[in-house]
């Protein structure tokens, strides 16, 4: 997991391909100005789902994990907090390989990392990890937001890229 400001995002360039082409593209447009719903910015290996989520308790959020897209979550409007867990998890069922997702929960409910997001801030969660977003803030209600989440594809999906 990476967690920082919007404005320090260039100093992440190099990490990951895909991330390299969201920071190019986040260098000359306004996620604020993306429409709701799905907009692809490079076919499928880098797009945004613009959502108006309303925030969640932790007892009525479940962890979700990926295995070919990584999420940089960015909060457009109001503010959420989400939680981390490296501990062991158990799974919720299978995992659905058409939406890359899987839901799971940890074998210890305490054994967790949380933040907020909020606009001006970033949080991208790698494939493999463990997250729970859209969880209402330290102290607050649950509240309706509008969030990005940008997808992007893990390094071996760009080898196969032919400019989408």
């Amino acid at each position: 997991m990476i967690y920082d400001g919007t404005a320090a995002i260039d100093r992440y360039r190099g990490l990951y391909r895909g991330l390299d082409a969201l920071i190019d593209w986040l260098a000359e447009n306004d996620p604020a100005d993306l429409p709701d719903g799905c907009t692809k910015l490079r076919g499928d290996l880098l797009f945004a789902n613009v959502m108006r989520p309303t925030t969640r308790r932790p007892e009525d959020a479940t962890y979700e994990v990926h295995h070919d897209y990584m999420d940089v979550q960015m909060d457009l409007e109001g503010a959420e907090s989400f939680r981390t867990t490296s501990g062991p998890t158990v799974p919720e069922g299978a995992f659905d390989e058409k939406d890359d997702f899987a839901l799971l929960h940890p074998e210890d409910p305490d054994d967790y990392l949380a933040a907020t997001l909020g606009p001006g801030r970033f949080a991208l969660f790698v494939v493999g990890e463990p997250h729970m977003p859209t969880v209402v803030v330290p102290g607050g209600e649950p509240e309706p937001i509008r969030k990005v989440c940008f997808k992007l594809a893990v390094d071996r999906l760009w080898e196969k890229d032919v400019q989408l």
